[in-house]
């Protein structure tokens, strides 16, 4: 549940971000970034999550 809550919180963020910053540059929305980083994310989450469980397998 922590994935689905934080991926979604990310993936928010990303589209947010991808839009303020389209706005202040006048340009278009460059949806390149904005999937590239939601990606980014996705895997950053996959990583921690393998990095926490294999620390807590340690710890037992």
């Amino acid at each position: 549940m922590y994935f689905l809550k934080f991926g979604l919180a990310w993936f928010l963020g990303v589209i947010v971000t991808g839009f303020i910053l389209s706005f202040l540059q006048g340009g278009e929305t460059d949806w390149g970034l904005i999937i590239t980083m939601s990606i980014a994310g996705f895997i950053g989450i996959l990583i921690a999550s393998a990095i926490k469980k294999a620390l807590k397998k340690d710890k037992e």
